[in-house]
């Protein structure tokens, strides 16, 4: 087999360099799969190196497992001694042969995400710390990510320190690593043990690192630690498509490779052979505005193709109806499987799930849990139903005890021998408080019945968005939401989410118990995600695919750049290189499309045009909108906040607006709140009246509180008073 007859001319040059260090430069679809799978079977063949002086790392398992069979195809199955697999892999490999010199035990454990978690909990209980500002996700995620940026316990504060130096003493003693423990410890044993260095020195002799632009600090300091002097590394990555930074990548390690490797060739692969040059020229020109780049511009051989259309719609219900049209028409020409929508986050699926379900058309949501069937989602909808129906036994059940009200295995035994005795069913049995319980579970059911029976007296009187808020925040759930961390965010958003659902159903007349109903339906008759079906993902998750038709959906200000994303130093260009890798994911057809007006968070918010789409030059994109697409300027003073700085629905924290609120209004119902009132609130503390939203029941505080940031709240709801 000749290996260098189906490659261009850039391909052959990046895999036939010999020696030193080789930095490939490979744009969207320019086959760098390609090149890394060729250069590897072109070493041995030449007989530059022998399997066992080639390592191969990339992120993913799946990505490794590629490359391993396409190597297998070119040498005839002559990969056997190459190590082709993930970072974690390699340093698992190597603990394992070397565990004494990190004081492992020959055969040490490897915690999961949840042994970690429960590990953390324990801390966390054993500390004193509060569960509610101390979570075990975020306090992993913050040792994570200190710990691939090469700090140590002492570099932080407090209590993250403590917590971190009793987590690794427990780790010692169960004698257990972690996935960053696995990097961590390789790197030890590198920098400590020559002889073992040089073994594994022998073994990278010829490196190769897939996705470079997703390395960490410690990632790259374990590369630098392997070479020997010959320094035989080819990289191979993107930087336009460098969208893991809260994950700790560092985009600078590839623009400043040569300075990390004086000497080094720079190859550029910028022949495109996924997408049609429409989607290639609007894709560049977007990444174009970035001023962290290397450059380069993607061109393909491939003649014609379809123009990329924008859509911006009156709102998301009729953006969902115009993409599932698109859908539609595609389906016979492509097949379901070849048709994705990519939005900013989980949390907008709902629309096209509901629009995709009435239409039988199947669909497959990646990277996480349909809408409905989000844990979150279903312990709000678990609440909503017990106002609805107080003997709804499996919402009981779902969250009497969601958050932690003391009401365990032990309570619940008492609580289902007492409903079988009265023959009632257990919601019931448990409003009784049986003997037997302790004073803790007694205290927790007492709440628990009297804001189900609060939100009951309020079912007359809220809004059903308004009343979602309520449950939200007295059961305590959007508690569990506050904080900035991503996750956090997504479980806010998602509430969010289900409140602007039910304010919709109740303005198209709806009670709440016909929604929950339909809800219902919705989830057991919903067969979707089975075979061939329309993949409905998040950005993140659609890194490293390809399909047919691409749908990137909700692009306007505040979603895509996100509200959050913008406000760290460098967040509009990793926002902007996310929508990049969104529109190059597509083959043949790429969709643009956004919302004039938003239903979000229990309000309909006006929303600006993301600046993204103000990027794109008017001739590399045809409008379709239904009214055409105008560039909006600055808002409008006193207008509606842009989408992405919605109005909250009671007790939610929201995002940071860029500019400052502004007292809009004054209480002209006369309920004695004005703009610049100081308050307190039993949780939230201290604050400042900013404006005045709505008049008498319906008045809702915008206050910036000293402690928390912006909260938006009714005072009779949150029991808030003048300092």
């Amino acid at each position: 087999m000749n290996l260098l007859e189906n490659l261009n001319p850039a391909q052959r040059e990046a895999v036939t360099h010999g020696k030193g260090p080789l930095l490939v430069l490979a744009g969207a679809g320019s086959g760098k799969t390609r090149v890394l799978t060729h250069r590897i079977a072109w070493l041995l063949a030449e007989g530059l190196a022998r399997p066992t002086e080639i390592t191969a790392v990339t992120f993913t398992n799946k990505a490794a497992r590629e490359m391993r069979e396409r190597v297998d195809v070119l040498l005839g199955g002559g990969s056997r001694g190459v190590f082709l697999g993930t970072f974690h892999r390699w340093a698992l490999d190597l603990l394992r042969r070397h565990p004494e010199p990190v004081g492992l035990p020959r055969r040490f454990g490897i915690l999961d995400a949840d042994d970690q978690r429960a590990l953390i909990g324990r801390i966390v209980k054993e500390l004193g710390l509060d569960e509610k500002s101390a979570a075990p996700r975020t306090l992993l995620a913050r040792i994570s990510a200190a710990t691939n940026a090469g700090r140590r316990p002492a570099d932080v504060g407090e209590p993250l320190a403590q917590v971190w130096e009793r987590y690794a003493e427990l780790k010692r003693r169960a004698g257990a690593v972690d996935f960053d423990d696995m990097l961590l410890f390789a790197l030890r044993i590198l920098n400590t043990d020559e002889s073992i260095r040089r073994e594994v020195g022998r073994a990278c002799r010829f490196l190769l690192v897939d996705e470079f632009q997703d390395t960490n600090r410690l990632q790259m300091a374990l590369v630098k630690r392997v070479l020997d002097g010959e320094r035989n590394i080819t990289a191979v990555g993107d930087e336009d498509q460098s969208i893991y930074r809260w994950r700790g990548a560092e985009v600078d390690n590839i623009l400043s490779f040569e300075a990390h490797f004086p000497g080094a060739r720079v190859v550029k692969l910028e022949q495109n052979y996924r997408s049609t040059a429409p989607i290639l020229a609007a894709a560049g020109a977007l990444i174009a505005r970035n001023e962290g780049r290397r450059g380069k511009t993607l061109f393909t051989d491939r003649e014609g193709g379809d123009p990329v259309r924008l859509f911006v719609a009156a709102d998301e219900r009729e953006e969902a109806r115009w993409v599932a049209d698109r859908i539609q028409e595609t389906i016979p020409r492509t097949g379901a499987g070849e048709i994705a929508v990519l939005m900013r986050t989980n949390a907008q699926t709902r629309p096209f799930e509901e629009e995709l379900t009435r239409r039988g058309v199947p669909y497959r949501v990646v990277g996480g849990l349909r809408f409905w069937q989000r844990a979150v989602v279903k312990d709000a909808l678990a609440y909503l139903r017990l106002v609805v129906n107080p003997d709804d036994e499996m919402a009981f059940r779902r969250v009497v005890n969601v958050p932690a009200r003391g009401i365990g295995a032990a309570t619940m035994d008492v609580l289902e021998h007492h409903a079988a005795v009265r023959g009632v069913p257990l919601p019931a049995a448990a409003r009784e408080l049986p003997d037997g319980l302790s004073a803790r579970a007694r205290r927790g059911l007492e709440q628990f019945f009297s804001l189900l029976a609060e939100a009951r007296r309020q079912l007359e009187t809220l809004a059903p968005g308004d009343l979602v808020g309520f449950v939200l925040e007295r059961s305590g759930l959007l508690a569990l939401a506050d904080g900035d961390d991503p996750e956090r965010i997504v479980r806010r958003e998602n509430m969010l989410q289900l409140a602007a659902a039910v304010e919709e159903a109740g303005q198209q007349g709806q009670d709440l118990a016909t929604f929950l109903d339909a809800v219902a339906l919705l989830e057991e008759g919903d067969d979707a995600g089975k075979g061939d079906a329309v993949s409905l993902m998040t950005l993140h998750s659609a890194k490293g695919l390809e399909f047919d038709m691409v749908v990137l959906a909700g692009l306007e200000d505040g979603l895509l750049p996100h509200a959050t994303a913008v406000r760290e130093s460098g967040g509009l260009e990793e926002e902007r290189r996310l929508a990049y890798v969104g529109m190059t994911r597509a083959r043949r057809w790429l969709y643009l499309t956004a919302a004039r007006t938003r239903f979000l968070f229990g309000s309909a918010t006006s929303g600006r045009p993301s600046p993204f789409l103000l990027d794109l030059p008017p001739d590399l994109y045809e409008d379709v909108s239904f009214v055409p697409f105008r560039r909006c300027g600055p808002p409008v003073p006193g207008a509606a906040p842009p989408v992405g700085h919605p109005r909250p629905s009671p007790g939610r924290s929201a995002p940071r607006p860029s500019a400052r609120v502004r007292p809009t209004a004054t209480d002209a119902a006369g309920n004695g709140w004005r703009p610049g009132d100081r308050v307190r609130h039993d949780r939230f503390g201290t604050g400042v009246v900013l404006a005045c939203q709505g008049r008498g029941p319906r008045l809702k505080l915008v206050v910036f509180f000293d402690r928390v940031g912006r909260k938006v709240l009714v005072p009779t709801i949150a029991r808030l008073e003048k300092a």
